[in-house]
């Protein structure tokens, strides 16, 4: 049985009034232990899960709605006393607890006689909670996709905004290799005219019948592969890099669980396989199982958060030297954020910009300066600022511009493990219209000046 003592929180500052506590500081928790003359009293604070609606889909009429998708204060204060009821016989016989609220998206727990696994009780009850309840943010085509579940517990897509470009040649790929003659037909419906609500709402079907379908959000899948979805994808890139001991480490996103660390090169492929741009994701205690046996490490265990800044420090705090890291969308402004980790610690982080479509100008111009490896999607700013200042670039359709050595290496490591036409050795990254691009030639890959490449026939538009 559990002791709910209802106490104010004035009254239990009164309890701790004047006492040092030992402070234990995690991404997940903070946890505050006071002596007192009572024994031990632990002041738990713990930051949860907040659908950043606003950020992606502005000022609709729903959102409430769409944020109340995770967020119910009584079920999730029922959720944690549950857990805490379930565990009663293993604590302590003197533990009740003091003080618990949830307001605001902050959980506050306080409780005298609290042992070491209190903490992760919590967490593991929030975990199941957000099982019960998940929701993932994707994207594809520009379009940020929101999915839920129905009341049949299945994977839905409940929103999408309007869908900013009309063709993108690797994702018609990708998508008819998994639904095939369905997202052949549900693909070309996009490309006709139509209200910004019927575009919402053929993205909303295209997720259902073939993103979900095709096992994406499937949270039984292996999480081990060797299998490259494309010749030049940046898992595929950072397989190689892994292969060829360039790295040691790569901090990536996955769903169901979010930022993760791969230490491996199937781990790093298995972990995206097929994966568009993800932006929120909910946990999966069976997948973070098989994320471990995989050699992959969840830096967010309990809640799937998705933050790169602190998966490089988590990265760098286990002692990895050589770190990839992968950063999405607007969050490419982290880059010199990067470039300062690397310095204050002396490790290498290389870094790859991706889903760039649709960026603002200011966040093209960081990437332009310290980013390794970037992926023009349909960005005009991209290919204004970033593909003329390159000194090495891998296709047109959809370009793959070097900006620094640091990125050659790891772009050569790839090279070198794909059907090759020319002589690496003999080419030497540059800027300008000597500057080598890579292309798929009748023989395998070949290599050209820039200023003898031709114009692309086949690229994603219109570039915003």
């Amino acid at each position: 049985m559990i002791v709910l003592e209802n106490m104010s929180i004035e009254k239990v500052s009164q309890l701790t009034d004047g006492i040092t506590p030992m402070k234990t500081e995690s991404r997940e928790y903070s946890l505050l232990n006071y002596e007192t003359s009572a024994g031990i009293l632990a002041d738990i604070t713990i930051t949860l899960k907040q659908i950043p609606v606003e950020k992606y889909y502005g000022n609709i009429g729903d959102i409430e709605k769409y944020k109340s998708l995770q967020y119910d204060e009584k079920v999730i204060s029922d959720y944690v006393l549950d857990r805490l009821a379930l565990s009663s016989s293993t604590l302590p016989e003197n533990f009740a607890v003091l003080y618990f609220e949830i307001k605001d998206y902050v959980l506050r727990f306080v409780a005298t006689g609290a042992d070491d696994d209190i903490v992760n009780i919590i967490l593991d009850a929030l975990l199941a909670y957000y099982e019960e309840h998940p929701v993932h943010i994707t994207r594809m085509f520009g379009s940020y996709v929101l999915i839920g579940y129905d009341e049949n517990k299945e994977a839905k897509a409940l929103m999408a905004t309007p869908i900013p470009i009309k063709y993108c040649p690797l994702m018609f790929k990708l998508l008819k290799e998994v639904g095939g003659s369905v997202a052949e037909s549900m693909l070309a419906t996009l490309k006709s005219e139509g209200a910004d609500k019927v575009e919402s709402q053929k993205m909303c079907e295209l997720i259902n019948q073939v993103v979900i379908k095709g096992g994406y959000f499937d949270t039984s899948r292996p999480l081990n592969s060797c299998e490259a979805n494309v010749l030049f994808g940046a898992s595929e890139t950072i397989y190689s890099a892994f292969e060829d001991g360039c790295v040691d480490a790569a901090v990536i996103v996955s769903n169901n669980l979010g930022t993760i660390i791969t230490t491996n090169a199937p781990g790093t492929q298995g972990a995206v396989k097929r994966m568009t741009g993800l932006f929120y994701s909910s946990p999966s205690a069976e997948l973070n199982e098989t994320a471990k046996q995989a050699g992959i490490i969840p830096v967010f265990e309990h809640f799937a958060n998705i933050d790169q800044l602190e998966g490089v420090k988590a990265a760098i705090e286990l002692g990895y030297k050589n770190i990839a890291v992968s950063i999405a969308a607007d969050d490419n402004i982290l880059h010199k954020d990067f470039v300062e980790l690397e310095e204050e610690h002396g490790v290498n982080i290389y870094r790859f910009g991706l889903c760039s479509t649709g960026i603002s100008e200011e966040t093209a111009k960081v990437m332009m300066e310290d980013a390794d490896v970037i992926w023009a999607c349909a960005s005009k700013w991209v290919r204004e600022y970033v593909q003329p200042n390159a000194i090495a670039q891998v296709g047109v359709k959809i370009p793959v511009s070097i900006m620094t050595e640091d990125g050659y290496k790891l772009v050569s490591a790839h090279l070198a493990r794909l059907n090759l036409d020319c002589d690496l050795a003999s080419i030497t990254p540059q800027k300008g219209e000597n500057k080598p691009v890579f292309l798929s030639g009748e023989k395998g890959i070949i290599c050209v000046p820039d200023k003898d490449v031709f114009e692309c026939a086949d690229c994603p538009n219109p570039c915003i």
